[in-house]
């Protein structure tokens, strides 16, 4: 809404309202002269009793002619009203008790906002008993990555090391990493010496590295970056900070977009539980965004860029694998804190099945529930800080939990910040215009009897 038009509407509502009040002033004078007739006829009742029988009261038909209201364009009336209230403001449509009534629907609509989306002290202790739990099981069933160089089927310590050891070699044996490998060639984004790329620094490839530094092996980055190293017969790696696409020699990968996607699929699924050349365990995918966050590799931590210490920690071992492993305590903490909120949602606050159990799907999920998200992390990565300090081992490190305290961080700062207030002014004025909508009809309504009548 431009600036003159609103100020047209505060001027006609300002007149509007001096009119308004006009006429309340002359109802209440006729009121009034109503009240003293009715007085005055109420007391001549006692001489009614004194009237002849023959006296004759001639009652006079008057007829009345109705002419009809003339329209007024609305451009007379915002001319009007300019001329009579120029500068018009909120103070010359609304009084102190109009003002007093919206502060008192404002306070409880906030108070109904604050009981649907603050925490309340059951959520705190669900998020917070959740959160060490995870950081328990991640102390007593999660150990370090066994070395690449160990044996592919040598057994691993942690029971949930175990856990995920058996399971991925049970549904992605040997044989079918290497069927997989063989039948989705990806071409360029495989590169794996420096050499196959076309004006490369020295050394950015190795057979070691290159899964770690071609983003195109990222789990989520990899649909993205590798259809498009496929496409364009470019490898995507990170040098010097810095995101890169470089030609390389092999060229562009022939296919559509779907052909494409699933090549990346399978190609990926061959690396993840693919044994070395030289049948040991070797290095699989990296973690979800692990080559990316080279790019703060110019950030010291205790004389060691951080790059070199993601580096460090994947040519030691940790991988997609390892990963997976970090997730099983993140996986068990939010399906209890799911089951524990739902519960009390509907057993404190009354809420039905159906709403409680959609506050905490992903797609849908309530600010609530996602602060709470966010504590019950940030207590697991606590938990796992100490344990790292403890052990002084980096590849302790539980990635899962570090990640999940981002993400569900950043959400919650944001609403804390921002979305909170967005959110609550936006349902004001929804409900303010569902109210208006509502006085709307009744006028309607009104109208429609008064022409009955």
């Amino acid at each position: 809404m431009s600036e003159k038009v609103y100020r047209d509407e505060l001027s006609a509502l300002a007149l509007l309202n001096d009119r308004s009040q006009a006429i309340e002033v002359s109802h209440e004078g006729i009121a009034s002269e109503i009240q003293l007739i009715r007085a005055q006829l109420l007391g001549l009742g006692a001489t009614v009793d004194s009237f002849p029988d023959s006296a004759n009261f001639v009652v006079t038909e008057v007829s009345v002619a109705i002419h009809p209201t003339a329209s007024v364009d609305i451009d007379d009336i915002y001319a009007h009203a300019r001329g009579k209230f120029p500068n018009a403001r909120l103070k010359d449509i609304l009084d102190d008790n109009d003002f007093e009534a919206i502060d008192g629907r404002v306070a409880k609509r906030l108070e109904a906002f604050n009981a649907k989306y603050s925490l309340d002290g059951w959520d705190y202790a669900i998020a917070g008993c959740s959160g060490l739990l995870a950081g328990a099981l991640d102390v007593l069933f999660v150990r370090p990555p066994p070395k690449p160089t160990a044996s592919w089927d040598t057994p691993v310590d942690g029971a949930f090391n175990k856990w995920i050891q058996d399971a991925l070699n049970k549904w992605l044996p040997k044989d079918l990493s290497k069927k997989l490998s063989e039948a989705c060639k990806i071409g360029a984004p495989d590169s794996s010496v420096w050499s196959d790329l076309i004006g490369a620094p020295e050394k950015v490839l190795n057979p070691t590295n290159h899964r770690l530094r071609s983003l195109a092996h990222d789990p989520i980055l990899g649909f993205f970056y590798g259809v498009y190293d496929m496409i364009h017969g470019t490898c995507t790696v990170v040098v010097n900070g810095e995101v890169r696409q470089i030609p390389s020699t092999k060229g562009p990968t022939e296919g559509n977009l779907f052909q494409l996607l699933g090549r990346m699929l399978g190609h990926l699924l061959s690396d993840v539980n693919a044994p070395s050349a030289k049948g040991n365990r070797g290095m699989g995918l990296p973690a979800p965004f692990m080559g990316l966050l080279r790019m703060f590799e110019h950030i010291n931590i205790n004389g060691m860029s951080f790059g070199k210490q993601i580096e460090w920690m994947y040519v030691n071992g940790y991988d997609f694998r390892q990963f997976l492993v970090t997730s099983v305590p993140a996986v068990i903490m939010e399906v209890i804190m799911r089951v524990f909120y739902i519960v009390k949602q509907v057993a404190v606050n009354g809420a039905s099945f159906a709403d409680a159990f959609m506050d905490t799907l992903p797609g849908r999920m309530s600010p609530r529930f996602r602060i709470m998200l966010a504590l019950a992390y940030g207590t697991s990565s606590a938990v796992n800080a100490g344990k790292m300090y403890v052990t002084q081992n980096l590849l302790n490190l539980n990635y899962a939990s570090w990640m999940g305290l981002f993400w569900n961080g950043a959400h919650a700062i944001k609403w804390t910040a921002y979305g909170r207030h967005m959110k609550f002014w936006n349902e004001v004025e929804l409900q303010e215009l569902k109210d208006l909508m509502d006085y709307s009809q009744k006028l309607d309504t009104l109208a429609e009897r008064a022409k009955k009548l």
